[in-house]
């Protein structure tokens, strides 16, 4: 049998690719020292804090991930299990009736027990592979299930700053709403008086329009982002609450940053890519074991009574089975490509998952970068266009200046002020990019208590 079952074929492994890249082409100007923060202590957000909580508490997606895990698990007892030998139980017994009045109507007359025990040694090492992939599919599903922790926190947050922003860009909405809305009962007074025209209360009360019209429009995105939150919570929609968060009191914070080798290490998503190689390997040395004889030993034993009660007899036998495969090796050889092809594909969504953090974290950079730019000069046109709305107000009303001058100066106001608001939400929503592309304070953090529970 071992000349007929021969050498196992042999597999060329893919391996994954190196890191090349030693540093960012991007440094910023405030980067962090020391250990990375979860986003809400970046943020000093006690609110986000809250919520962050909540969603890992209830959040479906992680507990889908979370249910993956346990999945995993029960895998890897299977497989560990196979290794264990197998017993198994028999007992009989045999009931016949008779009509004959002089004797029992019941006759138990045959009982027998039985006692079966087998092992496979394993020689070649196949389920030794396989206990070692369903170990890495285990490791594969925690580190997916803190890629989608990441995710959530990071998509929360992102939430969060939105639905403060939209908060934000809603007063300053009604601001100016009311300011036109005083502007408009300045014309309608100088109507009276002779001063403006039908035009101009036109104009203005146009202008008003607009900006209430723009007013629904914020008010319906706010709506849709708190029932966003909700989702990424676990809760219903129709009861939830999203904390009042003033825009003002979020800062951008400073991300700590790494070096793009040390990814491999702090991305859930490119770990998980990685222990599913280890998984895939494992199949393969499985599926290349499988070529190879396999050693079983068995034991039985059987006791024997001819009636209840009666003298039991005993019988034993113990043996040992060498099996090889001769012919399914068709099929074997089958398994070993398709073990090899999913460990191939394996290497390039490793690699995937690689150049996608990379691209996320200089999309990140970059965006910090700008957005930073972005704030420092709208700042400055901010400044210079209310000073500037003042003054063509003052001239109108002393009739300095027409109309047309202060609804451009007004317009221009409304205008830099939201696009400030929005450049503001931009640099936060960076910060929140290279939080995730980093990895975010790393993946050793505690399970909640749901996943313990499962765990145990």
């Amino acid at each position: 049998m071992l000349l007929l079952s021969g050498c196992a074929p042999g597999v060329e492994l893919a391996a994954p690719p190196p890191v090349l890249s030693t540093q960012w082409s991007v440094a910023p100007s405030d980067r962090l020292a020391g250990e990375t923060r979860t986003l809400a202590e970046a943020f000093g957000s006690p609110e986000l804090a809250a919520l962050v909580q909540r969603a890992l508490a209830a959040n479906p997606d992680l507990g889908a991930a979370t249910a993956r895990i346990q999945q995993a698990r029960a895998q890897l007892r299977s497989a560990r299990a196979e290794s264990l030998p197998t017993v198994s139980a028999s007992l009989g017994t045999r009931a016949t009736t008779t009509d004959d009045r002089g004797s029992s109507p019941f006759d138990f007359s045959v009982g027998s027990a039985g006692l079966d025990l087998s092992w496979e040694i394993d020689l070649f090492g196949r389920q030794a592979a396989g206990r070692r992939s369903a170990r890495a599919l285990v490791a594969a599903s925690e580190f997916d299930r803190a890629a989608v922790a990441l995710s959530i926190e990071a998509e929360l947050a992102r939430a969060f700053v939105q639905h403060a922003v939209l908060r934000h860009r809603i007063g300053l909405l009604e601001r100016n709403i009311a300011s036109a809305r005083e502007l408009e009962r300045i014309i309608a007074t100088r109507l009276r008086l002779g001063a403006a025209t039908r035009v101009d209360t036109g104009i203005q009360a146009v202008e008003v329009r607009q900006l209430e019209v723009e007013r629904t429009r914020l008010l319906e995105a706010r709506d849709r982002t708190r029932n966003a939150i909700a989702l990424l919570v676990g809760e219903e929609a129709p009861v939830f609450s999203a904390p009042e968060t003033a825009f003002d009191s979020l800062a951008a914070p400073a991300i700590a940053l790494v070096q793009p080798g040390e990814l491999l290490v702090r991305r859930p998503d490119v770990r998980a890519a990685e222990a599913r190689i280890a998984a895939a390997s494992g199949d393969v040395a499985r599926a290349r074991a499988a070529f190879l004889p396999q050693l079983r030993l068995s034991a039985s034993g059987l006791g024997q009574a001819a009636a209840l009660g009666g003298p039991i007899g005993l019988t034993a036998a113990i043996g040992a089975d060498l099996l090889a495969p001769i012919f399914n090796r068709g099929r074997l050889r089958g398994e070993l490509d398709f073990s090899s092809g999913v460990q191939r594909e394996s290497v390039e969504l490793y690699r995937s998952a690689l150049l996608q953090a990379f691209r996320e974290a200089e999309d990140a950079l970059a965006g910090a970068e700008q957005s930073r730019a972005r704030v420092a000069l709208l700042d400055q046109i901010v400044e210079e266009a209310r000073v500037t709305a003042r003054l063509a107000r003052l001239q109108y009303v002393e009739g300095y200046a027409d109309l047309q001058t202060v609804v451009t100066a007004e317009g221009s106001l409304v205008a830099v002020e939201d696009a400030r608001a929005v450049a503001l939400q931009e640099r936060l929503d960076a910060a929140i990019d290279l939080y995730r592309a980093m990895g975010g304070p790393g993946i050793a953090a505690p399970l909640p208590p749901r996943t313990v529970a499962a765990r145990n």
